[in-house]
């Protein structure tokens, strides 16, 4: 299916540097090469960014050693929440995004004892973890799940070792 052109003008480039596009064949041969063969070719986003890849399940870094470098504070929709650049034993580098009563916390009284926000600071034990029982009707807590009916869901919280 051919693509349509745009009529937008707003678009920037490099003078001088013209920008080059597939050609209708050419995605064509591309969708029939299939996904796993591009990858293949494929350069990783990556290269192109200072981004590092943002752990979504902390879960993974239960009892796995790793290094705060730096962590930043920001305001999101339910309020301040922390973003730490981490480093893995395989020398990769993620984020880690927190904004509970764990990682959030520890974070904000770490910068007020050391008076900044970069490190190197070692995790030897990783994240661990608080399991309980959160009434979102009540805000209530309880270690175990009480039997009384309520809207009871399960909730973690992490902390930093």
């Amino acid at each position: 299916m051919p693509r349509k052109a745009t009529q937008s003008t707003d678009v920037a480039t490099t003078p001088g540097q013209e920008v080059k596009h597939f050609t209708d064949e050419e995605i064509a041969k591309i969708r029939d090469a299939g996904f796993d063969s591009v990858a293949a070719h494929a350069v990783s986003f990556e290269e192109f960014t200072n981004s590092y890849p943002v752990i979504r399940d902390k879960r993974e870094l239960i009892a796995v050693p790793f290094i705060s470098l730096e962590w930043d504070f920001h305001e999101g929709d339910n309020g301040e929440f922390v973003s730490a650049v981490i480093m893995r034993r395989d020398n990769s580098l993620a984020v880690i995004n927190d904004g509970g009563s764990g990682i959030y916390r520890q974070y904000k009284e770490l910068t007020e004892r050391i008076g900044r926000q970069l490190g190197p600071i070692t995790h030897k034990g990783g994240l661990s973890t608080s399991e309980y029982w959160f009434n979102p009707d009540t805000s209530a807590i309880s270690r175990q799940r009480p039997d009384d009916g309520g809207d009871w869901r399960k909730a973690t919280t992490f902390y930093l070792t």
